[in-house]
């Protein structure tokens, strides 16, 4: 089940280091994608050692008539609906984009309804007793300094 969704993540991303993040992972933690990995023996068996190569000269043309050759595997098209939900998915990650921006740029430029906030204190004591306040607020600054001290 999880390699199945693995496949379908890795087809709708488009982006590359995502992918390679993905199989990354993914590789490391499924123990049914362990198993069908190479050993290191088997994938040294596939490297081409310089000597076997030959006379690049010749490598050409040996590749030309490789290729003339009748009977060779046809292409296969890129299928259809893997690229459609590709570009779904790219649409949907741009429309989330969107209005997660418009959103953010509205709270941004919505003035408060109320104005600002007045500062009022209704009664203040100290100690028990009534008490005389002075408040000071220095210009162009929201904050404000309350001095409370005994009536005498």
């Amino acid at each position: 089940m999880f390699c199945r969704m693995a496949d379908l993540l890795y087809a709708a991303l488009p982006l590359r280091p995502i992918r390679d993040w993905l199989i990354r992972s993914h590789m490391e933690g499924c123990p049914r994608c362990q198993a069908r990995l190479l050993s290191r023996e088997e994938a040294r068996g596939l490297l081409v050692v310089p000597d076997r190569v030959g006379d690049p000269r010749a490598l050409w043309p040996r590749i030309a008539a490789r290729r003339e050759r009748p009977g060779r595997v046809p292409e296969t098209p890129r299928v259809a609906a893997g690229a459609a939900w590709q570009v779904a998915a790219v649409a949907a990650l741009a429309l989330v984009i969107a209005v997660t921006g418009f959103w953010v740029l509205r709270e941004i430029e919505t003035p408060t309804a109320a104005g600002p906030v007045r500062f009022e204190i209704a009664y203040v004591k100290v100690g028990g007793a009534p008490a005389q306040t002075f408040v000071y607020q220095p210009q162009g600054s929201d904050t404000v300094f309350v001095w409370a001290q005994r009536t005498p």
